[in-house]
């Protein structure tokens, strides 16, 4: 157990982040709350002789909210390992009292959260978009035409009516979640005149849904791992990991999957890769982190070294599902989808100074903090 004091406004963990410390607040005060984007939901405050990540007495792996401190906050910080042998070695009823307690403060916990989120103005709520996306499929699916190859094709005003009346979906979100989907070139958009208005300006016709396949696959992964308590770091983007994931996509684009679906990639080439384009030195850490995102791959001796061995099907709707997450960001940050945003550049990484383990952006000296994706810096000793 150690002491340590965060300053104001100092993040003390992040949702999502696996729960590695409990901490009791000895003076002080923190907020928890959620972090999406640039903008912070706050849930409620806690005091001194409050405890923070008491969840995992429940068996949750990660932060279900974050914590930042209001006010210089001192606070014991305590290993999980040491809480779970104190907590084990604890009489029989005096556990099933701090389980009852634990158990009744994270549904209490839950409630708030949900009651936040419900209140949340954000163009699109955590909690509706597959809610959104699981509309434009089912409408496209059941009410487009599918007798163009390659493609589903579905009247505008059919489709803002049907999903309005049956799935109650408003019509100003549908089309903003249509207009990612045609901004990564998953449906366009058939332009003409109005019927009733034959000379005013040109309006939207129909929709051409291009790959509707990964709009299913894309609500369905997001409403799965939203759902699922304690896996909804999974729906947070990781600039490194989604960068590694290009790469691996890239080096196998002119390769013929098996009969399985399975390519292979050079380590090699791979770790080249990464360090002329990503920069970063590629070891285990960074394998570890991509399988933490549910990215998995085999690894096999061939003849000339190494290989890489994945389904690049399954890879390509996991990129696709991350570039779809990092557009409802935008979208909220925004309130609008940009059609005319130019690609994002990749993050200038560090060259020779220290790194944020985490993203691997460069660091300022003394930083406790990356500025870039929040993650708490370790003084090496």
């Amino acid at each position: 157990m150690s002491a340590k004091t965060f300053k104001k406004g100092e993040l003390i963990y992040k949702d999502g982040e696996k729960i590695t410390s409990v901490y009791l607040i000895q003076s002080g005060a923190a907020n928890q709350c959620l972090i999406r984007g640039k903008k912070t939901i706050d849930l409620f405050q806690l005091g001194a002789s409050h405890i923070l990540g008491d969840q995992v007495i429940l068996g949750q792996g990660t932060h279900p909210t974050s914590a930042i401190a209001t006010t210089e906050t001192k606070v014991l910080e305590i290993p999980v390992e040491t809480l779970k042998q104190q907590y084990e070695g604890a009489p029989q009823m005096l556990k099933v009292i701090i389980k009852s307690l634990a158990d009744r403060l994270r549904l209490a916990v839950n409630e708030v959260r949900s009651s936040k989120l419900e209140k949340d103005s954000s163009p699109c709520p955590e909690d509706q978009v597959a809610k959104v996306f699981g509309t434009v499929f089912h409408t496209a699916n059941h009410k487009g035409d599918h007798s163009t190859p390659g493609r589903i094709v579905i009247d505008w005003n059919m489709m803002r009516q049907y999903s309005q009346r049956v799935m109650g979906e408003s019509p100003k979100r549908l089309e903003q979640a249509i207009n990612i989907l045609v901004k990564l070139k998953l449906a366009l958009y058939e332009m003409g005149k109005a019927p009733d208005n034959p000379d005013g300006p040109d309006e939207i016709q129909k929709v051409h849904f291009l790959d509707l396949g990964l709009v299913e696959s894309f609500f369905e992964f997001y409403q799965y791992y939203y759902f699922k308590g304690g896996r909804s770091e999974l729906l947070k983007v990781d600039e490194l990991c989604q960068q590694m994931l290009d790469g691996l996509l890239k080096l196998c684009a002119d390769e013929t999957a098996d009969r399985f679906g399975i390519v292979s990639v050079d380590f090699a080439k791979f770790g080249e890769y990464c360090k002329e384009e990503i920069g970063i030195n590629l070891n285990n850490d960074h394998f570890s982190r991509l399988e933490g995102k549910g990215v998995f791959m085999k690894r096999r001796n061939g003849g000339s070294g190494v290989l890489l061995q994945f389904e690049v099907k399954e890879f390509r709707s996991i990129q696709q599902s991350w570039k779809m997450l990092r557009e409802i960001e935008k979208w909220n940050e925004k309130g609008f989808v940009d059609m005319d945003e130019k690609e994002d550049k990749p993050k200038k990484k560090a060259s020779g100074g220290p790194a944020c383990p985490a993203c691997s952006v460069e660091l300022q000296a003394g930083a406790k903090f990356c500025h870039e994706c929040g993650h708490k810096i370790v003084a090496v000793a």
